[in-house]
């Protein structure tokens, strides 16, 4: 298996207790046999898999992999809560009153015709992409965690588009 967090390939013996389809990837819910943990496994870093019909698990009579999910805003989890605060415009507005993005969200009307999101998680991650995919109509509230992370995302696209030359330079360039 190849992990993001690792430069090399590990061999890993997980027992599989659910496929998780997520934006586009299939996961694979699992308890690793190493780490003695259940942890969340991309089926894409996957290589040379192969199961062994001798050994048998038993999956946990707890486990329930609507409540594995529970708080979190994607696929990945965490042991901490977040409360996140994010206020959208009057044009985002409509779209964020007309869908439950998170079981825990609760709305309030903001001024201008916006909306203020509220809602409790558990990892950022994809919160943060998913704030950036509404540009200048988001705007993170809290946790300052939060906008820190969004603050560095903007920071690192924008060092990526250098400013425009001004009116004025394009001509001295041209002459």
């Amino acid at each position: 298996y190849k992990s993001a967090t690792r430069a090399d390939e590990e061999r890993i013996t997980i027992h599989p207790y659910a496929l998780v389809l997520h934006r586009d990837s299939i996961y694979c819910v699992g308890f690793h046999t190493g780490r003695q943990e259940i942890r969340t496994f991309v089926l894409d870093r996957m290589r040379d898999t192969e199961c062994i019909f001798s050994e048998r698990f038993t999956l946990p009579a707890d486990f329930k992999i609507d409540e594995y999910f529970q708080g979190e805003f994607g696929i990945w989890r965490a042991p901490e809560q977040h409360k996140v605060v994010i206020e959208f415009d009057a044009h985002a507005a409509e779209y964020i009153r007309a869908r439950r993005v998170h079981h825990s969200q609760r709305l309030a009307t903001i001024a201008g015709g916006g909306v203020r999101l509220t809602m409790t998680i558990g990892n950022l991650t994809q919160v943060v992409s998913w704030v950036l995919e509404w540009g200048a109509r988001a705007k993170v509230v809290e946790p300052p965690e939060l906008i820190e992370r969004v603050r560095k995302e903007l920071a690192g696209a924008l060092a990526l588009y250098p400013a425009a030359p001004s009116k004025s330079e394009k001509k001295t360039k041209s002459r």
